[in-house]
């Protein structure tokens, strides 16, 4: 049943849930840690739905920093309403989210041990707040009853379980990979494990952000060597010709048509095996000082220049050198 506190705006349900709880174990000691409310939602026999985050009662238990009572039959809050004191029996210090619900530490009281040995009160049931949803929002208090108002064997065993009344822990053990009777704190440790290897997503993107500043760096750096090769390149194809050009071996009007063939690396080896067998100091044309022969018809100079360049190249590839007299000469002559 649910009842409105004096001092609360939330409803407070008590009785609504239950789980069978533990006896004393073989030493006579009661259990430290009891379960005391599920995860996720659970409808009673009356159409009511409750919904339980272990994580935010968790929050909100320590944010309020005190311990809450264990009683009888939920004689604690029930008593509250009319100033009285109900029957505690142990304090919960300290409450646990785990996969399959909220857990409580309790430190048992005399009347508690007694009670738990003596198998009258075998279920424990929480007292809870909760909004107009069903949403329980803080732990009143924990009881010890006689019989549930609604038995959810799934949500409280809180005694000592075997792997096969648990079946979520058994598909849970699956997808960790261990064995199926593998119990829950295997699972839990396999989980801590796996945390353990887990990046977190800050660190993840900030290797992301460092291999991209990597990447463009090098790609810079890449970039800088490429045209410090490219000007060395451009060096070495000027320093060759200037000094064919110096020697001789070349015109001015070739020193073009020669820049095309050292574009490339190879092409400026080639170049320079070239020039290296061609004969230094070329001697000038002449033609300046030379009379067009009677009858002779007169060529027009540009078109005479660049007869002798083609005739020269035809002469080259066939291992024969001439100057750029010679070669006029020859054009001069019919030969080309």
């Amino acid at each position: 049943m649910s009842h409105r506190s004096a001092t609360q705006t939330d409803p407070i349900a008590t009785g609504v849930i239950a789980g069978e709880l533990a006896a004393l174990d073989a030493s006579g000691a009661p259990p430290a840690w009891i379960k005391i409310a599920p995860r996720g939602r659970v409808t009673t026999r009356d159409g009511r739905s409750y919904g339980f985050d272990p994580a935010s009662l968790v929050a909100r238990f320590q944010a309020d920093g005190i311990s809450i009572p264990v009683d009888l039959d939920h004689s604690v809050p029930r008593k509250a309403m009319f100033g009285e004191a109900g029957t505690v029996v142990g304090w919960v210090p300290e409450l646990e989210a785990r996969t399959d619900g909220l857990w409580a530490r309790v430190d048992w009281l005399d009347a508690g041990k007694q009670t738990l040995s003596a198998r009258t009160h075998r279920f424990v049931s929480p007292t809870f707040h909760h909004d107009d949803a069903g949403n329980a929002t803080w732990l009143h208090s924990v009881a010890l009853v006689p019989a549930p108002a609604l038995a959810m064997p799934a949500v409280a065993s809180a005694g000592p379980t075997t792997q096969k009344d648990q079946p979520m822990l058994k598909k849970i053990a699956a997808a960790l990979g261990l064995t199926e009777t593998a119990d829950e704190g295997s699972c839990l440790s396999a989980i801590a494990g796996l945390k353990a290897d887990t990046v977190s997503k800050a660190i993840h993107e900030q290797t992301l952000a460092n291999l991209a500043a990597v990447t463009t760096a090098k790609d810079a750096a890449e970039a800088k060597i490429a045209d410090l090769g490219a000007e060395a390149h451009k060096k070495a194809v000027e320093d060759l010709l200037d000094g064919a050009l110096q020697k001789k071996k070349i015109t001015p009007a070739q020193r073009g048509e020669y820049a095309l063939l050292c574009a490339t690396a190879s092409g400026l080896e080639q170049v320079r095996a070239l020039l290296e067998k061609t004969p230094a100091n070329l001697q000038a044309s002449a033609l300046g000082e030379r009379e067009t022969p009677s009858g002779e018809a007169t060529i027009n100079a540009t078109t005479l220049a660049a007869k002798a360049v083609a005739y020269q190249k035809k002469m080259a590839a066939d291992g024969v050198f001439l100057s750029t007299a010679d070669a006029v000469m020859a054009v001069k002559e019919g030969k080309q």
